[in-house]
């Protein structure tokens, strides 16, 4: 059996002695020293750790105060998170094509789709290809907020810059099946000190102090509420996994690298397999290993792989050809998503993927399209 995906995390490795010798489960000293790095790895002001991804795009929306109406592109071709979470805030989705080649959002179609409603726009880092937000940013309005979704990439260079650099935030995830993961979890990084004040208050149930900062140099400090919120924050206990890998990430990237490009090399025989292009970004990340095949064969490719043990899944399905988001918007001018959507899958791809599963995955391969010949 070749397992989709497995964690990195050390099974003989106690992440959790510090936090449950300390006084704090959930938000603590961790989270504070885990925002700490990743402050200092990305350049940014301030980050803020969260229990998912979802609701750290949750918290962004509501300190943006995005009401009925407000527009944000997000690429249709993407998880449906990032749609979910406007809808959820009463926002508009306004959907952006994919570029044919990279599977990223179209630069040229986003921009044709901004109106003087366009709140944001979130371009998405997908499967670790950075999307060029400076491109992006360059011709744009100076209100309109960039938020990138970098759940799928947790390393990478534009123009010499991290990731996040040309943004107004920047998402991570680190869900289980992340690089960097703690189960469940996310983060926010920002520049922006004052919005991202708000959205610690917001994803604390609209409370102006943290259980853990009610009580300094043994006196109580009261706290308020001077705005609605809701429970986002991530506990001490999650973000305890989380700062070795952190510190680490460089060694396992490199080690995603040569399994990605071993890989990529021997699927690359075979002709009936496409592959998205690569954007010239230093360091880029390796998160997924997405492949194209004839929409027609696709589903039964699937079923063939999943037979022998050979576990795959579609990232992703365009998100205007999903019931509810085609029946509300019935977008028909993104062909380019629809059609990846249409030829996609993604192979098993992890730290832990040995020689001998890479050649049984092409194995397996090969010998579906040979019998279709």
């Amino acid at each position: 059996m070749i397992k989709f995906y497995k964690h990195n995390l050390n099974k003989n490795k106690n992440y959790l002695t510090k936090t449950l010798g300390g006084q704090y489960l959930t938000s603590g000293p961790i989270c504070e020293e885990v925002e700490s790095i990743l402050k200092k790895k990305f350049g940014k002001k301030s980050a803020f750790l969260t229990n998912s991804w979802t609701n750290a795009a949750i918290s962004i929306l509501l300190a943006l105060k995005v009401k009925k109406d407000d527009e944000i592109i997000i690429p249709a071709c993407t998880f449906v998170a990032c749609a979910n979470i406007i809808e959820i805030v009463g926002g508009k989705v306004v959907f952006a094509d994919i570029d044919p080649k990279t599977k990223l959002m179209d630069i040229d179609d986003c921009l044709k789709k901004i109106t003087n409603k366009t709140k944001a726009i979130m371009p998405v880092h997908l499967y670790g290809n950075l999307f060029p937000t400076f491109n992006l940013k360059k011709k744009i309005r100076k209100n309109i907020y960039i938020i990138e979704d970098s759940a799928h990439a947790f390393s990478g260079e534009y123009n010499n810059k991290p990731l996040g650099f040309y943004a107004d935030f920047l998402i991570f995830s680190f869900y289980a099946t992340k690089s960097i993961t703690c189960g469940e979890g996310g983060a926010i990084l920002s520049n922006n000190k004052q919005l991202m004040e708000n959205i610690r208050s917001i994803a604390n149930n609209g409370m102006s102090k943290p259980a853990f900062k009610r009580f300094e140099n043994n006196k109580y400090k009261p706290w308020d509420v001077k705005s609605f919120g809701f429970k986002a924050n991530l506990s001490d206990i999650n973000a305890s996994l989380l700062k070795d890998q952190i510190l680490n990430y460089k060694k396992l990237s490199n080690t995603k690298k040569t399994i990605y490009i071993k890989l990529k090399k021997k699927l690359s025989n075979l002709k009936q397999i496409k592959f998205p292009s690569n954007l010239k970004n230093n360091n880029r990340d390796y998160y997924l290993f997405p492949i194209g095949v004839n929409r027609k064969l696709r589903n039964e490719l699937i079923e063939h792989l999943t037979s022998k043990k050979i576990f795959v899944t579609v990232n992703f399905k365009s998100i205007t050809d999903l019931s509810f988001y085609k029946k509300k918007y019935k977008v028909k001018n993104c062909v380019n998503s629809i059609k990846w959507g249409e030829e996609t899958l993604s192979l098993p791809f992890h730290a832990k993927l040995k020689v001998g599963e890479i050649n049984k995955i092409y194995k397996e391969i090969n010998s579906f399209f040979e019998k279709k010949i």
